[in-house]
């Protein structure tokens, strides 16, 4: 061990504090959303896009949406099933739930950055790489990142 304090969270502040992350993340989600639909309704920028970007566009909605729904069906499972304890599965559901959306976040705002850059010019290759560059900051930060931080915390994270 490097000397970094560990301390053991209890179910209930461990259901409070998955809670929080899917509500505080659904925002980003839906301002990103916003920002999403909004391009549909700009001629100026949705006729820059040919069939084939706009099928890419609405492919990065869709997946943007799936992550929302992933974000809030910890909630609601919460408040409709188990509004009155914290269950070890509702924890383990929730923080997978939240795994499953910020992959398709992951891979919803990719689309968008790759139509993005498209639609201002880009040829396909370069806008190809700079996807697929984003994809893998955002692999390395969101799910390498936090992995190795455990690995390297403590043999066993979930023990004192």
């Amino acid at each position: 061990m490097t000397g970094h304090a560990i301390h053991r969270t209890s179910l209930e502040e461990e259901g409070r504090h998955i809670l929080e992350e899917c509500r505080v993340t659904a925002v980003g989600v839906q301002a990103l959303l916003g920002f999403q639909l909004l391009s549909i309704l700009t001629p100026a920028l949705y006729d820059r896009l040919d069939q084939s970007l706009r099928l890419v566009h609405l492919s990065g909605i869709v997946l943007v949406l799936v992550s929302m729904f992933l974000l809030l069906a910890p909630s609601a499972y919460h408040r409709l099933a188990e509004s009155s304890l914290v269950s070890a599965e509702f924890v383990d559901s929730a923080a997978s739930l939240m795994g499953w959306a910020m992959a398709a976040l992951r891979l919803g705002l990719v689309l968008e950055a790759y139509t993005a850059a498209r639609a201002l010019g880009l040829a396909h290759a370069p806008s190809a790489w700079l996807a697929g560059g984003l994809f893998l900051a955002s692999w390395a930060l969101w799910s390498l990142w936090p992995r190795i931080s455990v690995m390297r915390l403590a043999p066993n994270p979930k023990s004192d």
